[in-house]
């Protein structure tokens, strides 16, 4: 190999090592939580009634700690009250959700081992729809949450 074919293969060498590199990166997703879209952080005030099974009054706080892009995580903490024996029992439970449509917020709280999926309707600092048990579709119910502090 003479001079200037080494040259060639080194240059098409360099272009296809340069190429490779730049879609490599473009592939390449930023793991940083992205700045939120939603403003949901910050407490809420929920209440709620499971409208099937035991029915039971639902009152508590729901507490929205980190958000990214359309998604959101936080902490549910209920006291359920059966309303035919009027006895309480606490339910706490770790929240995940996003924005699935407009105005559409579409959470789950896991709630001892029974995951509890809310729709609801965003308007102004209030949320309201139902939830139902996905894998217990005997579990539902209606909620509503109105913001307290951010």
């Amino acid at each position: 190999m003479n001079g200037a074919a080494k040259a060639r293969a080194r240059m098409t060498l360099g272009v296809l090592l340069f190429g490779s590199s730049f879609l490599l990166s473009a592939c390449l997703k930023s793991t940083e939580p992205q700045a939120s879209l939603l403003d949901l952080s910050g407490t809420w005030h929920y209440t709620g009634v499971q409208t099937s099974g035991i029915h039971e009054a639902l009152d508590g706080k729901l507490t929205i700690t980190r958000e990214s892009g359309m998604s959101f995580h936080g902490l549910l903490i209920l006291q359920a009250v059966n309303q035919q024996t009027g006895l309480p029992r606490q339910l706490t439970g770790v929240v995940s959700g996003s924005e699935s449509g407009i105005d559409v917020i579409d959470f789950d709280a896991d709630i001892e081992s029974i995951t509890r999926r809310h729709v609801g309707t965003i308007v102004a600092d209030t949320i309201a729809g139902n939830w139902i048990s996905p894998t217990d579709p005997t579990i539902a119910g209606t909620f509503r949450v109105v913001r307290e502090t951010r």
